[in-house]
């Protein structure tokens, strides 16, 4: 892991990537702000439900190996990331997986390989 859980969880509460827009029911729960320092101004807003993921999924990818292929279901799509935060594409549901492997494949082979030789 990169970092400690701590970590992790304070640099989403700082700036949290929310891969979804707000459901209209959970807009009428509990809203969690962000304030810019030193300030009033409000930095960003999301629900309790979006920072839940946002804190999830970054804590996943702390966890992940340094080159894992991860696959996130944002809007309609599937985006492909590397764990070490290459995008490595978007597909529509139903296309095959190949699509995001066959990148992450060509990404990450150089510095599998060289590790295999380190063995």
């Amino acid at each position: 892991m990169t970092g400690s859980r701590t970590s992790v969880i304070a640099g989403v509460l700082h700036r949290p990537v929310l891969d979804r827009p707000t459901v209209g029911a959970e807009a009428r729960g509990r809203m969690v702000q962000g304030l810019a320092p030193r300030s009033s101004t409000v930095d960003w807003t999301a629900t309790v439900p979006q920072l839940a993921e946002a804190i999830d999924t970054a804590l996943a990818l702390a966890d992940a190996p340094a080159h894992a292929l991860v696959v996130d279901h944002r809007g309609g799509d599937l985006v492909g990331t590397c764990a070490c935060g290459r995008v490595l594409g978007r597909i529509r549901p139903g296309t095959r997986l190949d699509a995001l492997a066959v990148p992450w494949m060509q990404h990450a082979s150089p510095e599998l390989a060289a590790a295999g030789h380190r063995a």
